[in-house]
């Protein structure tokens, strides 16, 4: 994008406010245009006082000049930046909205800090154009455009020095924008370096803790800002030198100016005052040209940027959903993969062909070694990836065809990481129902187990969890994503590994929930503990994105097959003893569920 196209695209972000921006504007155009009054107004002071006239008059007019230029410069400033924090405050939120709405898969691929700190890079140059837009930019080219002819007016042998000056500011940019380009793209890349190692270490500090690395982080981003600096010296050189060459063509051409001026009025063609006004004006050129190159280094600095910032916001857009993307609607809960395919780039992982039908109310166990495309195959469900072949259908409806909304409202999941926010226990159970009530979510932590831990602590349901959970156990948080699933009380429930973060006798307690919970629901569970999926209806054995086998538990145990040869490894089955079901230890009563939806009479119309 030339420097132009950015700018404009800069400005675009204000046309939701444009009325009060067109005012502030204008009022500042008015501002550039009534300065040129001043110098003016002080030659004509010194004529009278060179020729013994009346300077009261004169001096009463700059003074009023003077007043009225400040209290209206104060207030149009004050109305700008009132705009441009407000507008920026809003850019943020937007922009921030439309990004995490995107498929998660968008977000493996570009990286959460890199988004992150592409719009918060972006929300400051764009609030610094925006401001200074209102504030100078305009008027200064308006101011531009009547200095020249104003000057010319009053003496165009002295206009063409101002003209030299002109054409040299604009030389020097030039040049020093096209030195830097490169530079400038380079130093955007090595921020966005410095800024994911920061937050990357200071996600994971707890095992930078424990394996002693804080001295090599550190010493890592330190050789990041060296390359950063590195990188940024150069370009601050060619931009100082810029200063100094413009300084030095602004100090010539004033010495100049005096020398013509004097001889001018030595041979009496023009008068003291003149040349005085003539001074004036020429300061206010050079002051405007200064801003001019302050305007173009702004830009050029904001541009590398605000085209990161802009490829953000158009991927944001290509991947809106459809115009014509449905609700779902009332779920009984059936679900079918038909000849599902999907694959990551660069990789062979992924799963091939995946047919099968979970009818509503049924478990259904994916197991497999690590890597076979379990979770892969729910994230499908979920729309978190689009499958590249196949379809997914929920009671006969092509999830591609709904909205992303409407098809996770239908479904309820424990994932393996907790995924708790930084904020208090009843806030993370309460994702799961917005508008919950206190008892509604008392008595999904009573279902998960999770109450008893709960009430222990000194600020009960009101105890923050810390960030990601940390201030909790690792069996602590997967029963609040439990309790938080219950709350949900969707018509299908995916775990992924809900029970790995828990002692023996709490699982045996959560699997009591789990159950009772699993009940009209159509569930799907993921599993490396093989124990925790005898009770499913069915059982999909994947093997490098494959179904190897599928059937039932004691049909897959007695088959001999991949699945038999897991168990056998897991010491679940034995040649010479008759499989038997651990006993489990008696659980505490637990608060009653909701029960699941109930299913519409009729399937609805697929769409």
């Amino acid at each position: 994008m030339t420097l132009f196209q950015v700018y404009a695209r800069a400005l675009s972000y204000l046309s939701k406010n444009k009325w009060r921006v067109v005012a502030v504007v204008i009022a500042n155009v008015v501002l550039a245009v009534i300065t040129i009054a001043e110098p003016v107004l002080f030659g004509r002071i010194i004529d009278s006082i060179s020729s013994g006239g009346n300077v009261t008059n004169w001096l009463l007019a700059w003074a009023a000049f003077g007043v009225f230029n400040t209290v209206a410069y104060v207030l149009v400033a004050r109305e700008a930046d009132r705009l441009a924090h407000g507008r920026r405050a809003t850019l943020l939120t937007e922009a921030f909205g439309r990004i995490i709405s995107m498929p998660l898969a968008w977000h493996h691929q570009r990286g959460t800090s890199n988004a992150l700190h592409t719009l918060l890079r972006a929300s400051e140059s764009l609030f610094g154009l925006w401001l200074e837009f209102m504030r100078t930019h305009l008027a200064t080219a308006v101011a531009l455009v009547l200095l020249v002819p104003t000057a010319i007016s009053m003496d165009w042998r002295l206009s063409i020095v101002l003209m030299v000056l002109s054409v040299l500011y604009w030389f020097i940019g030039v040049m020093v924008m096209n030195r830097t380009k490169e530079g400038q793209a380079s130093v955007e890349g090595h921020y966005h370096t410095v800024f994911s190692h920061v937050s990357d270490s200071i996600s994971n500090v707890s095992v930078l803790h424990s394996y002693n690395r804080i001295e090599a982080e550190t010493l890592a981003l330190k050789n990041y800002t060296t390359n950063l600096l590195s990188a940024q010296y150069p370009v601050l050189d060619w931009w100082a030198l810029a200063g100094a060459l413009n300084r030095t063509a602004s100090t010539v051409s004033m010495g100049i100016i005096l020398v013509i001026g004097t001889l001018l009025v030595q041979k009496g063609e023009i008068r003291v005052g003149e040349v005085v006004a003539f001074i004036g004006f020429a300061n206010l050129l050079i002051g405007r040209l200064d801003l001019l190159r302050q305007f173009a280094t702004q830009i050029f600095e904001a541009r590398s940027k605000l085209e990161d910032f802009f490829v953000l916001e158009d991927s944001v857009e290509e991947r809106a959903e459809p115009a014509n993307a449905v609700d779902l609607g009332a779920v009984r809960g059936d679900v079918e993969f038909r000849n599902v395919t999907f694959g990551f780039s660069n990789t062979s992982q992924g799963v091939h062909n995946i047919s099968f039908l979970a009818k509503a109310g049924e478990t259904i166990a994916i197991v497999g070694p690590t890597g076979a495309g379990k979770t892969t195959l729910i994230n499908l469900l979920q729309r978190v990836y689009e499958p590249q072949e196949g379809q997914i259908l929920i009671d006969g409806t092509d999830v591609s065809t709904v909205t992303r909304k409407s098809l996770r409202n239908c479904i309820a999941t424990v994932f393996q990481d907790a995924g708790l926010l930084n904020r208090s226990i009843s806030d993370n159970i309460r994702l799961g129902r917005e508008g919950a009530t206190d008892d509604d979510v008392e008595r999904a932590a009573a279902a998960a187990a999770a109450a008893e831990f709960i009430e222990t602590r000194l600020n009960g349901y009101a105890t923050s969890v810390g960030e990601r959970g940390n201030r909790l156990s690792g069996g602590e948080r997967q029963r609040i994503a439990i309790a938080r699933a219950i709350l949900k009380n969707a018509p299908i429930l995916v775990l992924d590994e809900a029970t790995s973060a828990l002692d023996v006798e709490t699982e045996a307690r959560v699997k009591l929930a789990i159950d009772r919970l699993r009940e009209n629901r159509t569930t799907f569970i993921i599993a490396h503990r093989l124990s925790t999926v005898r009770d499913a209806n069915q059982v999909i054995f994947l093997e490098a994105g494959r179904i190897a086998e599928a059937g039932t538990y004691d049909e897959l145990s007695q088959r001999g097959g991949r699945f038999a040869a897991l168990l056998k490894t897991s010491g679940l089955l034995n040649d010479d003893e008759p499989e038997e079901k651990p006993a489990l230890p008696k659980p505490p009563k637990l608060a009653k569920l909701p029960k699941a939806p109930k299913p519409p009479k009729a399937l609805p119309t697929p769409s």
